[in-house]
């Protein structure tokens, strides 16, 4: 248990300063960010394709035939296409899995103030209370009642600053744990 805490507290002041960062830079800013991110995704995919590629080469001349991976660079190049073409489709899905990844960080800092009881110098309501939250918004997002995805990834980018508090917070109820 004291190893969980340990890694917990480690990083959660990270966590918070990259949440609270990147949440104002979409509440500020939701449409550059997010075609920042779009070509970031292409980009990173492409790169991967492009490397499967290269190692495909190598496996060629070694052995005289290509391998798997430079078919998979090829896949990998056309689905960087494909998401960059049809962006706008594919983050007509992105509310339900951001909204899926905010209640299973809600539900896991839940689990993680139900194991803060045991301890007698650690207020665990705290905890619990922002689990309930996020797990609130989580569903929020999930269920888009919203018609813009821009008011939606900016609702992202203020539960992200939440969460980068709560993160500050959880890591000052932590330091008590000795």
């Amino acid at each position: 248990m004291n190893n969980v805490m340990e890694q917990l507290k480690k990083y959660a002041v990270l966590r918070g300063i990259v949440y609270i960062i990147f949440g104002l830079l979409i509440l500020f800013n939701p449409r550059s960010v997010f075609q920042l991110a779009v070509y970031f995704i292409s980009a990173y995919i492409a790169i991967m394709g492009i490397l499967n590629l290269y190692d495909g080469i190598k496996v060629k001349k070694s052995t005289g035939t290509y391998g798997m991976s430079f078919l998979g660079g090829i896949v990998l190049i056309v689905v960087a296409a494909i998401v960059l073409v049809f962006a706008k489709g594919i983050v007509s899905i992105l509310p339900i899995f951001l909204g899926l990844a905010i209640i299973i960080v809600g539900v896991s800092r839940g689990m993680q103030a139900v194991n803060l009881r045991s301890y007698v110098n650690v207020n665990w309501v705290p905890m619990m209370i922002y689990s309930v939250i996020l797990v609130i918004a989580g569903l929020v997002l999930t269920f888009n009642p919203f018609s813009s995805v821009l008011v939606l990834f900016q609702l992202f980018g203020g539960i992200l600053v939440f969460m980068g508090i709560g993160e500050f917070a959880a890591f000052f109820q932590l330091r008590k744990i000795k």
